[in-house]
């Protein structure tokens, strides 16, 4: 490239800032992608995000369908726009400004022509949410979307648990259960010998007196509640399974969708 080819001049954010980037004729990508030709390593930027072409003279820009999209001078790039000397242009929240060499004329100030001046009064602050008097929100949203991750990972841990935990008392509910069952077969088979022993020694005897049987029942009793609580505890685990693995799934999807949700502010178009 010659160093009278046109440049990109990083302005924002301050870790890019002074970056310079030589246009020279033809086509030139701009993206953080390892395949853009002109590559910027800013998380808000596409991995394609913009291509600039030089031809007859002039350098024209054309957003590529980009996630934060492109903008000369605040105002959005629809179709291929030629650039001008001075001219700001906004990729995702990386703001650069367009030099020619060799041009005589005042270099306008690195700032988008219609927004309104700078103030620096600071209003109360937050440990939530810093100002950044200066309109330098770059590491406003870093913090946001960090946060934002550690939240769902705190949320996929504590579903982790859940399950686990509801796969205990399934397992626990099951085995409760199948005693219960033995027990219950047990105590039947039990009552059922008690009631023929007792009834052949009336009828062996002659008295008209009728055997005892409740402690037979009571051990069927005793037996069915047992049952009854396995049956329960399953019960409760397998409402909170279905319970954990549906946040386990919102969760994940939260997470997938971390770069590319609108709703989220470090996605929002500039």
């Amino acid at each position: 490239m010659s160093s009278d080819d046109p440049r990109l001049i990083v302005i924002h954010p301050s870790q890019l800032a002074g970056t310079v980037l030589s246009v020279g004729p033809g086509r030139w990508s701009l993206g953080r992608g390892h395949a853009a030709d002109l590559r910027l390593d800013d998380p808000h930027l596409s991995s394609l995000h913009a291509a600039l072409s030089q031809a007859g003279g002039q350098t024209r820009v054309e957003d590529l369908g980009s996630r934060n999209g492109t903008l000369v001078n605040g105002e959005p790039v629809r179709r291929q726009r030629v650039l001008h000397d001075g001219d700001v242009i906004q990729f995702g929240m990386v703001r650069v400004r367009y030099e020619v060499p060799g041009n005589t004329g005042l270099m306008p100030p690195a700032r988008l022509p219609q927004e309104r001046p700078v103030r620096f009064d600071v209003d109360r602050q937050t440990g939530g949410q810093i100002n950044n008097v200066g309109r330098d929100q770059y590491n406003h949203y870093v913090k946001e979307r960090n946060s934002f991750l550690r939240e769902v990972a705190a949320a996929r841990t504590r579903s982790l648990r859940l399950i686990w935990l509801s796969v205990t008392l399934m397992f626990s509910g099951g085995l409760i259960f199948l005693w219960g069952t033995y027990l219950e077969n047990q105590a039947s088979r039990s009552t059922f010998e008690s009631f023929a022993k007792g009834w052949d020694s009336v009828r062996k005897s002659g008295s008209g007196k009728p055997p005892d049987f409740g402690s037979g029942f009571l051990g069927v009793s005793d037996a069915s509640s047992v049952v009854t609580i396995g049956y329960i505890v399953g019960a409760v685990g397998l409402m909170l399974f279905l319970l954990a693995l549906t946040m386990h799934v919102i969760a994940a999807a939260r997470g997938k969708n971390v770069d590319s949700d609108p709703r989220h502010s470090w996605n929002a178009p500039l």
